[in-house]
This record gives structure tokens, C-alpha cells and sequence, in this order.
């Protein structure tokens, strides 16, 4: 039996429906991640990119109440509406008039839209959202899938080295 981690029992992770991190995962099997081992996987490399910025940060705090968190989620779509011009305030209300939605946005995908938005001339990463929405990085993808599926043109774009680029 290994040490390390074999790409099954990672697979198993990725399909399981509960939410922990893979380190978790590896400890409660009694295994490590082999870590020196190049991929191509842009998930993993973005990641093991922010992970030196993430190493003071701990993801062991969990969600108490969903009111605290959508009432947390508003005040931050408000202040990142406050921290622009009005201006740049304009151009997110204008670029969301150009959207044309399937299903109404939560207020969760409405403050990754508007993160998006107003920063439309660069890349954005996934630690980005994940500051914006106070949650683990694992947890944005949920908000960006959720994003492409309900927009229904296509303007979410995987950038070449990894995050993801709002198109116009």
C-alpha cells in the first residue's frame, strides 16, 4: 500500500459529495499528497499558485447561519459597488442590461458577476472570488458553473494560464 495518494482514490474525492479539502481526504486515509509531481490540470496549477499566498490563511471556519452569509454576501456586492466610481458603477449596471439570464441570480452569483464585471480588463482568480465571497477557493467553481450555466450568452472564458476572463 502507498504512502501517497493514488489518482483513484483522488477521482474518489472529486466525485464525493462531501466538502473537504483533498488534504483532509489524504490524512483521513493515512496517506500524503505527493506534491513534486508536474500537472496539466489548470485547477491544481492555480492553486498550488495561490497556495503560498493561502498558507497564513485557515479554511477551518464554517458556515453558521445562511442568513449571516447572504446578509455578508450583500454588504460585499455593496462595498465592491461603493469602491468604484459611479462611473464604473454605470458600466456594471449597463453590462448587466446586455445579459440576458435563463434563471435569476442568487445574491452569491450576483456579487461574482459584479466582481467580474468590474474587472473586465483583466484575468480574474479564483483566491480573488473566494476573498470577495468569504469561502474556501474549493466553493467558488460552484458560483462560476452556476454563472455560465445561467447567462446565456457565452462570456465566462477559461483564460490560457489559468482563471477566467468575463468576455464582452
Amino acid at each position: 500500500m502507498s504512502e501517497y495518494l493514488s489518482k483513484e482514490e483522488i477521482k474518489q474525492w472529486r466525485s464525493s459529495l462531501e466538502k473537504i479539502t483533498l488534504e483532509e481526504y489524504a490524512k483521513r486515509l493515512g496517506k500524503v499528497i505527493k506534491e513534486e509531481k508536474q500537472t496539466r490540470d489548470i485547477i491544481d496549477i492555480v492553486l498550488a499558485n495561490s497556495k503560498k499566498d493561502n498558507e497564513a490563511q485557515t479554511f477551518t471556519s464554517k458556515i453558521t447561519s445562511s442568513k449571516e452569509n447572504i446578509s455578508s454576501v450583500a454588504k460585499k456586492s455593496v462595498d465592491i459597488q461603493n469602491n468604484f466610481s459611479k462611473e464604473r458603477a454605470e458600466l456594471i449596471e449597463h453590462t448587466k442590461k446586455q445579459f440576458t439570464f435563463k434563471k435569476p441570480l442568487t445574491q452569491r452569483e450576483q456579487a461574482v458577476l459584479d466582481y467580474f464585471i468590474a474587472n473586465t480588463d483583466r484575468i480574474v482568480y479564483a483566491k480573488e472570488l473566494a476573498k470577495v465571497l468569504e469561502l474556501p477557493t474549493d466553493y467558488v467553481y460552484k458560483y462560476i458553473k452556476n454563472l455560465r450555466t445561467k447567462i446565456t450568452e457565452d462570456v465566462l472564458q477559461n483564460a490560457v494560464k489559468g482563471g477566467y476572463k468575463l468576455v464582452l
